[in-house]
């Protein structure tokens, strides 16, 4: 499904599922924001490294404006909800601010398989064990999934790009699983 959507590039991956707080300054965000607010549209947040705003993003939706400053900034949590692949950048919409592009939304296919899933599920902990990280991600609500997992690893910045880049469930959690491996590997050679 291709759809025009309002972008707001930054330099970080944003994952469906993951909330996200943001300090909104710019005119051209603080219009985009107060019009996601009131039309209860979404907005993508597309990836942009050395400058340049590569291929994929995440579709975001407003959550909650926390704060809005009498200068027109705001604080503001946003909830990623797809996977985007840009097609065409529109630089220029007609009476805004903000720039869009033409994108399709990019079809997350959840399949799993047992084997793969018990590997990740046992080298997350051990390596959540191994750097003393408190399970906060294992609530009881809490479902595991690569997306969920992905800044926790030890990503980095490229390599959790290439994560969102990925369709398919299992992909993702051979993505991680050999990382995981690889950090184990290193760590015995030191």
């Amino acid at each position: 499904m291709q759809k025009f959507i309002p972008i707001f590039p930054l330099n970080i991956v944003a994952f469906p599922g993951e909330q996200i707080n943001l300090h909104i300054f710019e005119p051209r965000y603080q219009q985009l924001i107060k019009e996601c607010d009131e039309e209860g549209k979404p907005f993508a947040i597309p990836v942009v490294n050395d400058n340049r705003m590569l291929d994929y993003g995440t579709e975001m939706e407003l959550v909650k404006i926390h704060k809005q400053y009498p200068n027109g900034e705001m604080d503001i949590k946003v909830k990623g909800t797809h996977v985007i692949h840009i097609l065409e950048i529109v630089k220029e919409v007609p009476e805004k601010l903000y720039s869009g592009a033409i994108v399709s939304v990019q079809q997350n296919i959840e399949d799993r398989h047992s084997r793969l899933f018990a590997e990740l599920e046992d080298l997350t902990m051990q390596l959540f064990t191994l750097l003393d990280i408190k399970a906060d991600i294992y609530k009881p609500d809490f479902v595991l999934n690569s997306f969920r997992l992905a800044h926790y690893v030890g990503f980095n910045f490229l390599e959790e790009y290439e994560l969102l880049r990925h369709p398919r469930e299992t992909s993702r959690q051979k993505l991680i699983v050999e990382h995981i491996k690889k950090i184990q590997i290193g760590r015995a050679h030191v």
